[in-house]
Formats: C-alpha cells, structure tokens, sequence
C-alpha cells in the first residue's frame, strides 16, 4: 500500500493543518488501495495547538522535505549473514538469490560487516598460493558443510590453523607433522593409525577422518576435535574451506542512512568499491541499495491543500508527483507530466472546500473531525467577518458546528483568543510563520500576516519587528517584505514595510517610519494584495 502526503503550505496556519488532517481522513475512508498521511512543513501556532487540544488529537507530524529518500528505494528484506555462518551458507545464497553482497549482521540486527564476490575471490585465490594459507576454524561448522558425525568435541571452541592432509606414505608424513605447531594444525587422514595415534599423542586442534566409519582409538588424553567425514579425502577438504567463519572474510563498508537522498547516495555509492550499501539506523541494518536501485524512477506522491505554488510547498515539491490540489487561493503555476484533480474555489477557507468534498462522497464527518474543519473556517475568515468569506462559508460553518455539537460563536471567541499576544511572540516568528512569496513584474514581494487579539501593545514591539522584517527580507532574498499585524477582534491591521521604492506608493496613512494604518483590512489576498500588485505594475511602467 501506497503512502500518499497530503501536506498544507509552508508556515502553515489553522486552516492548513486541519485542512490536510481532514482531507487525509476522508481520502482513507473512500480510497482503501492507498494510504494518505497528513503532515505540516512549518511549527503549529498556540491557536492550531488550541484546536487539536479542543478535539483531542494529535497535529500531523512534521516533514522536513518530500525528496526521495533511501528509505523509498531501498530494499528491506535482506539476505544477511550471521558473523559465525559458514562461508558455505554465503555461496549458497549467492548462487541461490543472485544477489552480490551479504551484509553481516548480530541477532540483533547490528550491521557488523559485508562480504562480496570480491572479498570470498580473495579468500580462494589466496588458498592457491605456495605459501600454507592459515584459516579460522569453528568445528561446529563442520557439519554445516561436511556430511558426517563428531566422535569427540574439543576443548577450544575456536582457532586459527593450517591443514595438512595425512597421504603420504606413513614415515613420510609423520616427518612433515613433526615440524608443524600442533595447536594450529587440523589434519585430514584416512584410517591410518600411526598418523591418527601421533595426532592425538601431541594434541592436534582437529582431527578429521575419512574413509571409514570404524574409529577405535583412545582418546581419554586429547582435548582436540574429532570429526568423521562420509566424504572423500578431496571433497572433505574442499567443503572443510568452506565451514570457515563469515567474520573472517568480512570487509568493513560505509553505510548510509535511510533518511539520506537518493543524491547522497548516488554520489556515496560511485565513490564505493561495492556494488550496494548497507542501510543503517543507529547501528541497525534496515535494507541495503544498489546501483540499479538508482536508475528507478521514483517520486512521492503528494496532495496540496492550501496553496498551488511551488515556492510555497514543502521542500522538495519539485520533484514529488503532485495528484491532487485542493485550494481556496489564486492559481499559481506548476505543471504536471498527467491530468490531476483540482478543486479551487473563491470561498473562506479551504476547510469549506474539504467540506463540499466529504458531501459530495455522501460522507458525514465525525464528530472530532467537523469541529477541526469548523475551526479552520473560523480561523481563516476571523469569524466570517473577513471580506473572503462567503455564504457558502456560513453554511458550511452552520452544518459541521451542528455535527460537531458547538455553538461556533463561542467556539469561535475561545479559537480566536487562544491567539497569541504581539508581546510575548518572536518577532522573527511572527514574520515569517505565515508568509507568502510573491513574483510579480521581476520584483519578489513577501507578504506575512500575523493575527493578535489586540494591537494596543504595537509600539513596544514595532522596533524589533522592523528589525525582523529586514533581517527575514535578506534571508528570504526578497526585494521587498511586508508585514500586516490584524486585529481580528477590531477588524483593523498595522502594515510594516522594509525599506523599497514601492513602499512609497502605499496608499494607506503613514503613522510611523515604515509603518501604516490599515482600518478595516482583514485580509491578505483579497485587500492587501491587489494594493501590492497595483504598486509593482506601476514601477514596471517607469
């Protein structure tokens, strides 16, 4: 089942937030082959933690980016190794799966190393050398590769040796095993007794014997490991290299993290002597990519509530496939490679709109989901007093406040004063949490709107926001931002201005440097805007 995001605007707002938590309900109740999650791409105000509260639900979590992720390519069920397996269980796999690589990994799932085709290459080619090879033995392993039975189990559990296989006439060999190191030695012998009874007189780490299933010696002395292969000398000792450790062969690799890009790992892994790459979270192997991993076309899917305009979605928007918009504002311009659904309409809120959608698919909102929508309609049209709202906004507000069991007048008084006061709020925040970018006749305009519950405490504070506003201009690279400061319970608003040419042209009274009286202005789009763009059309004539 596929994740689909369903995420509001940058900075997002009341409306925003229970916009995408609303419409990502009902997306789940009449589409079951897919899964919407909401999210939000900025903080949640004191208002939107008010109105959550009030429901007794949790705000959608925040995404940072919508960039495809290791974690969306990757792959999960991983053929792994544990650091004590045989090198016989990894050929398997390899011939098995075809796969390349095998991470190694700890029962609990800690990455612990990688091996290859490159480094088991190694490893056999190295066996072939004139120089006696020393290996890893665990005798445990023996069965795992070679068909038999252990008739005695030793003391040391594990240990580095060579192997010498006992085929020389008898004088001969004991000749050659006198000068080997006893405890570094596993010797592979048929039932030969001079060299069997020499083994287990001086303490040979292992002895493994073929050819004969009559092993009558005594062995009360020897604390080494004895094995009886069903095999041949030849085969024995050809299965006996692969009983060898995992670990032994093991390389060390980077890893990667599944929140890193898909560009990250794209330059990680050509930089890479491997093929693919362990995937880790804290130390824990969650999936492995490969090179052919990146050639897949892959994008997240994404609904937008609230905005249309690429500048104002979450980072990353570029590359997601955007299927759905469902917005309230003016159509901005993305594009898109196939058809999607639009749902734009002139009205108060985009929570009116998610409303008209829950009836047009003969869904009744519950409850707890009719008071999030009534709240983003009261919060947007400041009480239906906003010159944006519409009837239609009304209606919508009168049924779901029915459904919702509240009187939305005074919900609405508590929602709008739950609104923080200009005198404890960031100035930095209050510029920028709710901020739209405007690109108009070559100029970049931001325009942020912050809503207070009085504007009597303006003075004390319009120095620092000054100061903000600039400081914001200069981070966004703007040319010019502006900041309107509303009184949503007097319907009047202060607009801040950073130092531009346009400024003045402001048709509205100055009270202060760079600050103005709006009497009556609620509404960013609808009254300030068209003030803005008139000013810009006018500068690009001169």
């Amino acid at each position: 089942m596929e994740e689909i995001i369903v995420i509001g605007h940058k900075n997002p707002d009341t409306d925003s937030i229970c916009a995408a938590y609303c419409y990502a309900h009902l997306k789940n109740r009449i589409d079951p082959h897919n899964h919407y999650t909401a999210y939000r791409c900025g903080n949640v105000n004191r208002q939107t933690r008010f109105v959550f509260e009030e429901a007794n639900l949790q705000p959608p979590e925040i995404i940072k980016d919508v960039y495809p992720k290791v974690s969306d390519i990757m792959t999960r069920n991983v053929i792994t190794a544990q650091p004590d397996d045989p090198l016989f269980s990894i050929i398997h796999h390899i011939e098995k799966d075809r796969i390349r690589i095998i991470p190694v990994v700890t029962g609990d799932n800690y990455y612990k190393g990688i091996i290859s085709f490159a480094e088991l290459a190694e490893f056999y080619f190295s066996a072939t050398s004139i120089a006696q090879p020393l290996y890893y033995f665990k005798p445990d392993n023996f069965t795992a590769t070679i068909p038999g039975y252990f008739i005695k189990r030793g003391q040391v559990k594990e240990f580095q040796g060579h192997i010498i296989i006992g085929a020389m006439e008898s004088a001969q060999s004991l000749k050659v095993l006198q000068n080997v190191s006893p405890e570094k030695t596993v010797l592979i012998v048929g039932n030969r007794k001079k060299i069997i009874e020499f083994a287990l007189h001086y303490n040979f780490a292992a002895i493994i014997v073929t050819g004969t299933q009559d092993f009558d010696y005594d062995t009360s002395n020897y604390s080494g490991w004895i094995y009886c292969s069903q095999l041949d000398t030849f085969n024995t000792l050809r299965l006996l290299t692969l009983s060898i450790p995992c670990h032994y062969i093991m390389k060390q690799s980077d890893t990667i993290s599944p929140e890193n890009t898909m560009q990250q790992a794209r330059e990680k892994l050509l930089k890479s002597e491997y093929r693919g790459l362990p995937v880790c979270d804290n130390g824990r192997l969650t999936g492995i990519i490969t090179r052919s991993d990146l050639i897949k076309h892959y994008a997240k899917k994404m609904i937008l509530v609230d905005h249309n305009e690429l500048s104002q979605a979450v980072e990353g928007a570029e590359t997601a496939h955007i299927i759905e918009i469902v917005d309230h504002h003016r159509l901005g311009a993305i594009k898109t490679t196939m058809p999607i659904f639009v749902y734009s309409k002139p009205v108060g809120s985009t929570c009116t709109l998610v409303y008209e959608l829950y009836k047009y698919n003969g869904i009744q909102p519950e409850p707890h989901i009719a008071l999030l929508l009534c709240s983003g309609i009261l919060s947007d049209t400041a009480m239906l007093l906003s010159p944006t709202s519409t009837d239609i906004d009304k209606k919508a507000l009168e049924e779901l406040s029915s459904i919702a069991g509240i009187d939305y007048q005074e919900y609405g008084k508590k929602l709008l004063s739950s609104t923080e006061s200009l005198k404890i709020m960031d100035p930095m925040y209050a510029v920028s949490n709710d901020c739209k970018i405007y690109q108009e006749y070559g100029v970049s305009v931001a325009v942020s709107q912050v809503e207070v519950i009085t504007l009597d405490d303006i003075e004390s504070v319009k120095d620092s926001l000054l100061a903000a506003l600039s400081e914001f201009a200069k981070s966004k690279n703007v040319h010019w931002a502006l900041l309107l400061v509303t009184d949503i319970t007097t319907q009047n608003s202060v607009l801040f201005s950073t130092d531009f040419e346009g400024e003045k042209k402001i048709s509205y009274t100055q009270i202060a440097p760079h600050m103005y009286n709006l009497p009556g202005i609620l509404s960013r789009k609808k009254q300030l805007l068209p003030e803005i763009l008139r000013i810009l059309e006018e500068l690009s004539h001169k």
